[in-house]
């Protein structure tokens, strides 16, 4: 086994039932994979644990889910990785899918969307401040995701710790606020020039409050990238059934990679 996965026992509930987590990591062989799951679901049934979700470690703020399924493009940043024969492991030790995932890529420019939204106006980051500007976006995505599978909401502090690494790498241009006529904050997207995959702009995150805000900061975000030469705008790590999903399709997203989560019950 090439990396040995941690076991999570603080875990939101699969199901409604008291569940743990198998932490991501990459197994050596399908062999040695399948037989630690067995033993871990084993030790974990005799806890009084109901349900083993995996990979996953803690949570969706945690690196969580392994892929199923691949174009062959080139990954990523912050794209979940693992061992080829993860999948099969899971499945051989009685694992099925608890969740899907996927990745899109879309053509850049605009797509008309950002002028069909009123009562609000999308404007850049001005590069200053970044604690005040995750200050203000704390409270939009603890209630943005809050009904999201195993989300669970962070303090403030430690959601500034972690989306404030990413925007020291930043431009700024793609680091959105939908603002409304008395200058609240609706809305608030966050993209990156790829370093990995190379000529992509990931669209990582957007969250709005208010109907077409997320839409229309999409838009600016595809926009954007055709003024400044990018070539994709790749559309990270989606929820498959839910509003993000349906959005990457009106943009013409194709999906390049599908991810699971997977469960089973003890």
């Amino acid at each position: 086994m090439k990396t040995q996965p941690k076991l999570h026992r603080d875990v939101p509930a699969w199901r409604g039932l008291r569940t743990a987590a198998i932490g991501t990591g990459a197994f050596g062989d399908t062999a040695s994979g399948a037989a630690y799951l067995q033993e871990a679901c084993a030790a974990l049934r005799g806890e009084g644990f109901e349900a083993v979700v995996g990979p996953m470690d803690g949570s969706t703020w945690g690196t969580y889910r392994l892929q199923t399924w691949s174009d062959g493009s080139p990954e990523f940043l912050m794209e979940p990785k693992g061992g080829p024969d993860d999948l099969v492991a899971y499945e051989q030790a009685g694992f099925e899918i608890a969740e899907l995932h996927v990745s899109a890529t879309a053509e850049p420019g605009p797509r008309g969307f950002e002028d069909r939204v009123s009562g609000v106006s999308v404007e850049s980051w001005n590069g200053k401040d970044p604690e005040a500007l995750l200050s203000g976006a704390h409270a939009l995505v603890m209630e943005g995701f809050r009904s999201t599978p195993f989300f669970t909401p962070v303090p403030e502090a430690m959601f500034l710790e972690r989306y404030g690494s990413l925007l020291a790498h930043a431009d700024p241009r793609f680091i959105l606020r939908a603002i409304d006529r008395d200058g609240a904050l609706r809305g608030l997207t966050l993209a990156f020039p790829d370093p990995m995959r190379r000529g992509a702009i990931v669209l990582k995150t957007y969250v709005g409050t208010i109907p077409g805000a997320g839409r229309a900061m999409a838009d600016r975000i595809h926009a954007l990238a055709g003024e400044l030469g990018f070539r994709e705008v790749v559309h990270a790590l989606m929820r498959s059934g839910i509003a993000s999903e349906a959005q990457s399709r009106k943009f013409g997203g194709t999906v390049f990679r599908r991810y699971a989560l997977m469960g089973r019950l003890l």
